[in-house]
């Protein structure tokens, strides 16, 4: 791409969201830029079909996000150029769980850094042999993570590791482009909160909805019977 757009593409994550401007694109000098394209509908557009295609998906092992450090994530994915997610791994045969892959997360990845800013990678997995967990907003010690794991009910992949779902399924550029077309997004409420000197005062938060794994699996079930 262009070097030229860098700057309008910033400020517009900056502003918005990742989520945004792989959904809604952007605009610079009177043009509209896309910088993604999600499965059509049918197939009676080929070249809807052929953009589709065009998407590009890059991994990264040992993320440097850092001006200020070497630091580095285990693993870093990105759509056309930006950022999606981010993975920590670990592995029981060396004494490590998610459990440790969680307080890397917490305490050792500066939510102050841009690159870990809320909005601007879509979600953050913590992944063990057993199991994951997933946030989408990194904030130090009171990181809040959810489970993302099968239903006990489902078998165990007898031949490889119980979290080998994610990179089979979720991981697919199939599913991860319905996921940001679908079923990721801005939830934004409100609360009057009492401030000294100013008394009641109406503050705004915004969370990242990622659905967890069973949350998933149920939509896509009920998608398929209602195509049937």
């Amino acid at each position: 791409m262009d070097r030229r757009f860098d700057r309008p593409i910033l400020d517009e994550i900056t502003k918005k969201g990742t989520l945004h401007v792989l959904r809604k694109g952007f605009s610079d000098r009177g043009s509209k830029f896309y910088l993604s394209f999600f499965q059509p509908s049918s197939g009676m557009n080929p070249d809807h079909q052929k953009l589709y295609e065009s998407n590009r998906f890059s991994v990264i092992r040992q993320l440097k996000y850092s001006i200020k450090n070497e630091n580095s994530i285990d693993i870093g994915i990105f759509l056309n150029g930006l950022p999606i997610l981010t993975m920590e791994l670990k592995k029981s045969l060396t004494g490590q769980t998610v459990e440790k892959a969680k307080k890397q997360y917490k305490f050792d990845r500066d939510p102050k850094e841009p690159f870990l800013a809320f909005k601007r990678c879509l979600v953050h997995f913590a992944v063990g042999n057993e199991k994951v967990s997933m946030t989408t907003r990194l904030s130090s010690a009171k990181t809040r993570f959810l489970p993302f794991n099968l239903d006990t009910e489902k078998p165990v992949n007898p031949e490889g590791h119980k979290t080998s779902y994610l990179w089979e399924d979720i991981l697919k550029p199939d599913t991860l482009l319905d996921l940001i077309n679908n079923y990721l997004h801005i939830h934004t409420s409100s609360e009057k909160v009492y401030v000294k000197d100013k008394g009641l005062i109406s503050k705004e938060s915004s969370a990242m909805i990622f659905p967890r794994f069973h949350q998933l699996d149920g939509y896509q079930s009920l998608y398929r019977e209602k195509s049937q």
